[in-house]
This record gives C-alpha cells, structure tokens and sequence, in this order.
C-alpha cells in the first residue's frame, strides 16, 4: 500500500481530477488531505537556491543563522515571505473543503483536521469532528500560525485518548520549536514532525532515535534526495514516511505537480523491499489504526 500521508488541497493549484489521474499513475493508493493554508506561490529561481543556502546552514555548521533566515520567511503581520514578496497564511484553514473530498472520494482519501489553538477552541472543534468518519489526525504548524507548542497540550491530550496521530510543522525558537516538549508530556500520542524535522533535522533524527512515539515525514522541498536518505539512515526506515507537501515544488513536464518525485527517491533507497514499504504506507498506516 501507498499512502502519500501530507498533502494539501488546494484546486487552483491542483484540480481533482488531475490529482486522482496522478494518483492512478503512480499507483498511490490513498492521499491524506490537508486544507490550503497560504495563497498559491513557487519556489524557482533565486527563490530556490536561496532555499538551497538555508537548508546547508540548518544541516550545518552555520546551524543558528539558519534558523534566523527560516524564521525570517513569516513576517510580524504573519505572512509568508520569499524575497520580499509576501503571501497571506489563512489562520483557520478550511477544513470543510478537506472533509468534501473525503465524502465524495472515500476510497482515495483521508482528512486531516486542521487546528490553530491561538484563533479557536481547538479541542471543541476537534471533538465534534472526530464524531464524523474521514479524519485520520490533527494537523497543526505552530511556525506559520506563531504560537507556542505549549498551546497544543490540550489538543495532544485529546489525540492520545482517541489514538489519533498529530502531525505538527515547528518553527526554529524555542516556544514554537520545541520539538521534546509533546512527546515527553504525551507519551502515549504518536506524533509525526513535518519534513524530517524541519529546521533542527539532525538534532530532530538524534532524539527521535530514542522515543517510541515520534515519527516523521519525508516531504516537502524542505528536503532533497540527499537529506531524505541522510534522515532515513539516521532514524531508521520504522519512523519515516513518505508524503509530498504537494502541490509545492517537483514540476512535472505539465507545470503541475510531480507526485512520483518524492515516491521515487524512497523507491531508490538502499535498503530492502519491506523497508520501503514501511515507508511507502505501512508506518502511517499503523500509527493511524488504518
């Protein structure tokens, strides 16, 4: 089974039937959706090396002022920025958009259920959601929506009750980037961190090595195929999964969205055939009692 575990819909980005035709052309059995959260951008150009540079200084020595430069990509306003130019981050993102696919596509998707604990009550809306089938977990990204991880203890006590994963993007401070703080207070909720970590990486893989609860996605050009493998190595192939964090990055010849890309640099991983399915699927599909 394949289950590409991080995607967000977004249909002027993507539209569904283009999506669906992917999915069969890669044989990608089930897609978790998670709702369009900024406004359509790219990354190319100086934008994309200026990436480059930031991912070598997080794995790297010049570690500290890459976290600066990673930071520096939401604004005081919360904004996301790339050169100056800057795109509105919906503060609560649309989960009902997510929860249409899932009901009119129940065989190819599943949900999850955005939260944003500083703009809502994040655990009322949780509970009314998950009395309805389709949702897989909680997402929340307390980097792009600026509060601290804290904030999300109530949230992670509910998904440890109901045995639902939570899968958090963190920023690089030590309020939104703490990336010990939910495991250690919540140690029966399995947590995925977004992008192998992203932005600690190797400091992230050396403490997920030791608790049995912390798992992590390979998506996103947060990563390249040098660092999935490098994460993959570090962690093992039982804590990663694959996911996209499509439909940014990985062109294919149509402009849109390659959705083999990522699939191929884990198929192309030296490791044995039921590694790569642990990675393909089978990871997330235990840890979200699939």
């Amino acid at each position: 089974m394949i289950i590409d575990m991080h995607y967000h819909l977004d249909e002027n980005m993507e539209p569904m039937d283009r999506l669906i035709a992917q999915m069969d052309k890669f044989h990608i059995d089930r897609i978790a959706l998670v709702a369009q959260m900024v406004e359509p951008f790219h990354v190319k150009g100086v934008a994309e090396k200026l990436s480059r540079l930031v991912r070598a200084m997080l794995t790297g020595f010049w570690y500290r002022l890459g976290l600066l430069a990673y930071e520096s990509t939401v604004t005081k306003s919360g904004k996301f920025s790339i050169l100056g130019k800057t795109y509105n981050i919906d503060q609560l993102p649309d989960n009902n958009t997510v929860a249409a696919a899932v009901a009119a596509h129940p065989d190819r998707f599943y949900g999850w259920f955005f939260i944003n604990p500083s703009k809502h009550d994040a655990v009322s809306e949780m509970e009314k959601a998950f009395a309805n089938k389709g949702w897989i977990g909680v997402k929340c990204h307390p980097f792009w929506h600026q509060y601290p991880i804290a904030l999300l203890d109530d949230a992670a006590a509910l998904c440890s009750e109901k045995g639902i994963p939570l899968l958090i993007h963190i920023g690089g401070k030590k309020d939104n980037g703490d990336f010990r703080y939910l495991p250690e207070r919540h140690p029966k909720l399995n947590i995925i961190y977004a992008h192998a970590g992203v932005p600690h990486y190797r400091r992230f893989w050396e403490y997920a090595k030791t608790r049995k609860n912390v798992f992590t996605d390979l998506s996103s050009p947060y990563l390249d195929a040098p660092l999935r493998l490098a994460a993959m190595k570090a962690m093992g192939p039982e804590k990663c999964m694959y996911g996209t964090d499509g439909p940014f990055g990985y062109p294919a010849d149509d402009g849109l969205y390659d959705h083999g890309a990522i699939l191929g640099e884990i198929q192309d991983f030296p490791v044995s055939d039921g590694e790569k399915e642990l990675i393909a699927g089978q990871n997330f599909a235990k840890i979200a009692g699939i």
